[in-house]
C-alpha cells in the first residue's frame, strides 16, 4: 500500500510519538507492515487518560493500537504497558473477551518507554449519550449493560494459575494493600493538600471486609473501558488493564456500581440511566452474584473505596495535566482537579450510609 501523502514529520505525530530517538515509530510500523513510510498514521484516541493510545492508520483505515506510558513517566506497575499487555495476552485463548496483542515492545530506537501494539478493535465504548445510537436495533442498552456484567463475571472465573499469572499475587490483604498504595500514589503526585483524602483511607482501613474470593481484579471497570459489538451490541473486548491485580474480586463490582451510580458531577463518568434504557444498581447486582455465586452484601464498602480510588486517580491526572505530561489529551486541568474533593467526601458518605 502507498500514499500520495509525504512522509510525516515529527512535528505532525501526536505527542508522546516523537521520532528523533532512533528511527521511530512510524519507520518501526511500516517495516513491520511492509508499507511506505506514508501510508502509516496516528490519532489520539479520546479515551485512556492515564497510559497513551493511539489508533495507527493504514492509508487512513484504522488498523491498530498503541498504548505508551503517560509522558514522563517514571516507572511503577500503574502504568506498566508491558504487564498490560502481558495480561492481555494471557487472556487471549480464555473466554474473556480482549484485544488481540501483537507485539510488546521495549526498544528505545523505537520509542524511549516500552508500548504495546495490538490489532484494532472495531467496536466502540460507551461515554456519552450519543454512543447509545450505535446499539444496533437488534440489541438493547440493558443487554449491553447485561453484557458488561457478563464480561465482568468471566474475569472473575479464569484460574490465574492456568493461564500464567499466579505470580500477580502479593502477600497480604489485597484491599490493605490497596489503600497504602493509593495513598502513596496520591501523595507522591499531588502539589497540594486535600484532607478529605486521608480522612477516607482512615476510614476504609478501619472497616476492611474478610476477603471471601481471590480471583483476578481488572480495576477500572466501566462502560467506556469495553468495546461494545456494532452489530449486537454486546461486550467485544475489554481494554485498559492497567490497573489490573489478584484480588478480592468483588471489588471490582463494587468499582462498576461507583462509575454507573455514583453522580456524573463526582465523576465526571457518564453510563445510561435507567430512564434510557440502562439497569438499576439492584439488577447489576444481582445478575453478577447469578453468574458468580459471590457474596455481594459489602458491594456499599467497595464502591466507597472505588469512589476514593477515583478521587487518587483523577488528582495524579489533573497533576498530569497541569504539569503538560497528558500528550494532545483534551481535557480541562481545572475541571479535572476541582472533581477530586467531592468525589472523596463523596465516597465518606457511601460508606457512612451503606448506599450507593
Amino acid at each position: 500500500m502507498t500514499s500520495n501523502e509525504p512522509p510525516s514529520a515529527a512535528a505532525q505525530d501526536p505527542s508522546g510519538l516523537p521520532t528523533g530517538i532512533g528511527p521511530g515509530v512510524r519507520p518501526w510500523v511500516a517495516a513491520r507492515a511492509g508499507v511506505e513510510e506514508a501510508a502509516v498514521g496516528f490519532r489520539v484516541l479520546s479515551v485512556g487518560r492515564s497510559n497513551l493510545t493511539f489508533t495507527v492508520t493504514l492509508d487512513g483505515a484504522d488498523r491498530w493500537v498503541l498504548r505508551r506510558p503517560p509522558l514522563g513517566h517514571q516507572g511503577g506497575s500503574a502504568h506498566d504497558v508491558s504487564r498490560e499487555g502481558r495480561i492481555m495476552a494471557a487472556l487471549g485463548p480464555t473466554s474473556v473477551p480482549v484485544p488481540t496483542i501483537l507485539e510488546i515492545v521495549d526498544d528505545p530506537t523505537v520509542l524511549e518507554v516500552p508500548f504495546v501494539f495490538q490489532d484494532h478493535c472495531d467496536g466502540f465504548p460507551i461515554h456519552e449519550p450519543a454512543d447509545l445510537e450505535l446499539i444496533s436495533a437488534s440489541g438493547s442498552v440493558a443487554g449491553s449493560m447485561r453484557s458488561m456484567v457478563d464480561a465482568l463475571a468471566e474475569i472473575h472465573r479464569v484460574d490465574i494459575d492456568a493461564v500464567g499469572l499466579g505470580d500477580l499475587r502479593r502477600p497480604g490483604g489485597f484491599v490493605e494493600r490497596q489503600l497504602r498504595r493509593w495513598l502513596g500514589q496520591y501523595e507522591a503526585i499531588t502539589t497540594r493538600d486535600i484532607p478529605v483524602i486521608r480522612e477516607v483511607q482512615a476510614a476504609l482501613s478501619r472497616e476492611i471486609p474478610p476477603e471471601t474470593v481471590t480471583g483476578l481484579v481488572h480495576g477500572d471497570v466501566k462502560p467506556n473501558n469495553m468495546l461494545f459489538d456494532r452489530t449486537s451490541g454486546e461486550v467485544q473486548a475489554v481494554v485498559d488493564w492497567e490497573l489490573s491485580s489478584v484480588g478480592d474480586v468483588v471489588t471490582d463490582l463494587g468499582y462498576l456500581l461507583a462509575m454507573m451510580f455514583v453522580p456524573i458531577e463526582y465523576t465526571g463518568i457518564w453510563t445510561p440511566t435507567v430512564e434510557e434504557g440502562g439497569l438499576t444498581a439492584e439488577q447489576v447486582t444481582a445478575r453478577y452474584a447469578e453468574l458468580t455465586g459471590q457474596d455481594t452484601s459489602r458491594v456499599p464498602y467497595y464502591a466507597a473505596f472505588a469512589a476514593w480510588k477515583l478521587a487518587c486517580i483523577r488528582e495524579g491526572v489533573y497533576t498530569r495535566l497541569k504539569q503538560g505530561r497528558m500528550g494532545d489529551l483534551d481535557l480541562d486541568p481545572e475541571e479535572t482537579g476541582a472533581g477530586v474533593e467531592p468525589l472523596a467526601a463523596y465516597a465518606l458518605d457511601i460508606l457512612r450510609s451503606g448506599r450507593i
